[in-house]
């Protein structure tokens, strides 16, 4: 191609002459992809081979590792509404008070990465402490790829993380930097790394090669120090600290529990156990939590405020995320339609170069998506959708329709400006007579917002301010058929 001035060199833009902008292809021939950032089944299995073996952190886990590999363990199973574009990898810990674990890490190359702190309470997980990638300070020479501004592509890029038996200072500035804290008395902590969309090229976690052997470091290394002063290798680490994960994660509700809920005589009496807790005019609105946000839905209005709403995220759910809900029923139609304005998001997936974006930008929120649920006993997704997969208009608004595969309207296509998710076929997913098939649940994920975005979900500090705070970004929906949308079409 015939060029003016020096030509660039990498990494891209130093010169005065940059190339046309790679448009990112979904490869057809890969196994286990149906839409542009999916994992190729090759992608999920090295990164399984590569990753969570070194006795600490267990994984790879997300919807990708479960659904594809083909004897996946059970503490891959990713059950409680997982998004289909992350990797997690947990470790189970027993620190002993006044230590200090150390881990060296190198920045995934993805569009989010944290690491986060949970303990087991009420029946859950619940989030002791977190820490998000733009928050992570790089060793000298290194730079953090998260921060806007920064070089996504270059290849110093490691850090230091700690774990400290300690309690976290009550002022923000005195916590130390790179540090979570699992509280004074130390005790079992469950630490979870935590990756979203991978580069395009990258394996799942982001560290790697998606089509290569590699042999470099990602994954930490650890040691650690005791409160009496005594170092321990990473080997010591293994053998003192790490606990084993060998089951599944606990659902937080069971099949029967579940079944009481949708049966209880304490329910709205507007509600029918058919369709409960899906009502004819399905409404968004933020999760707060396990029993505000699920056997709330359940309850009359009056009832429903009577409910604490406020506390610590649960479910191992991410702090750094606002979570929105809606529960929907086929029997009020079988084609659910969504609209609503998408956020500003830092399309990291592929950049100039078809090897992942350059600089970061600055946006609105890191990441949105939406998933397709089904009930809590079952805790399983069946589709998701990326906010790099959604078509917007000219003011980014988007129309996505969510059906079973027969009920798709022919229109419902990316060609049309829209984005089609299905309904899950197994509705609340529960084995039995008793499951109920129609049931449908969508969650959306807008993760680690922009604090000068006005209208972000972080400002919705109690139920009900959905609407006045978020406008546009809250999302709204109707009950159709299939040909009634195919009818109408598009609305712009």
């Amino acid at each position: 191609m015939a060029q003016d001035g020096a030509p660039s060199v990498y990494p891209l833009g130093k010169g005065s002459w940059k190339p046309p902008a790679i448009v990112p292809v979904r490869n057809l021939n890969a196994l286990a992809v149906t839409r542009l950032g999916d994992k190729s089944l090759e992608n999920i299995v090295r990164t399984d081979e590569r990753y969570g073996h070194d006795g600490v952190f267990q994984g790879p886990r997300g919807w990708a590792y479960w659904n594809h590999l083909e004897y996946p363990k059970p503490i891959q199973n990713p059950n409680l509404w997982p998004d289909t574009q992350s990797t997690y990898f947990l470790g189970r810990l027993e620190l002993p008070a006044g230590s200090v674990m150390t881990m060296d890490f190198r920045y995934p190359q993805a569009r989010y990465f944290q690491f986060a702190l949970y303990r087991w309470e009420r029946n859950t997980f619940v989030a002791a402490d977190a820490i998000a990638g733009p928050e992570i300070e790089p060793e000298p020479g290194s730079t953090n790829p998260f921060r806007v501004g920064a070089n996504r592509l270059g290849e110093r890029r490691d850090f230091k993380l700690r774990i400290v038996a300690d309690d976290a200072p009550v002022a923000p500035k005195k916590r130390a930097p790179n540090t979570v804290y699992a509280g004074k008395a130390g005790g079992q902590i469950e630490g979870v790394i935590r990756i979203y969309l991978s580069d395009q090229g990258r394996d799942g976690a982001g560290w790697g090669p998606a089509d290569a052997s590699y042999g470099s470091r990602g994954f930490p290394t650890y040691s650690a120090t005791l409160a009496n002063g005594t170092k321990l290798s990473a080997a010591d680490v293994v053998k003192q600290m790490a606990r084993p994960m060998t089951g599944a994660t606990k659902q937080p509700l069971t099949a029967e529990q579940w079944e009481e809920i949708v049966n209880a005589k304490t329910n709205d009496p507007t509600l029918d156990p058919a369709t409960a807790p899906a009502r004819k005019n399905p409404q968004w609105e933020k999760f707060w939590t396990l029993r505000y946000s699920v056997l709330g839905a359940f309850k009359s209005p009056e009832d429903r405020a009577k409910i604490p709403f406020a506390g610590a995220m649960e479910g191992g759910g991410d702090p750094s995320t606002q979570y929105l809900i809606t529960y929907l029923s086929r029997k009020f139609g079988p084609v659910y339609v969504m609209r609503g304005k998408m956020p500003t998001f830092p399309n990291t997936y592929a950049g100039a170069g078809g090897k992942g974006l350059e600089v970061m930008p600055d946006a609105q929120t890191q990441y949105w998506s939406l998933v397709s649920a089904e009930a809590a006993p079952s805790g399983q997704i069946v589709d998701g959708l990326t906010d790099m997969q959604v078509p917007l208009d000219a003011d980014r608004n988007y129309t996505i329709v969510v059906s079973r595969k027969e009920d798709r309207p022919s229109n419902a296509t990316l060609a049309n400006g829209i984005a089609w998710m299905e309904w899950s076929p197994r509705g609340e997913g529960i084995d039995g007579p008793k499951n109920r098939p129609d049931f449908g649940m969508l969650m959306l994920r807008i993760m680690a917002n922009n604090p000068s975005w006005t209208q972000s979900p972080d400002k919705v500090t109690k139920p009900g301010m959905e609407a006045a705070v978020m406008g546009p970004y809250l999302p709204k929906g109707e009950y159709t058929t299939k040909a009634a949308f195919e009818a109408n079409g598009l609305k712009k």
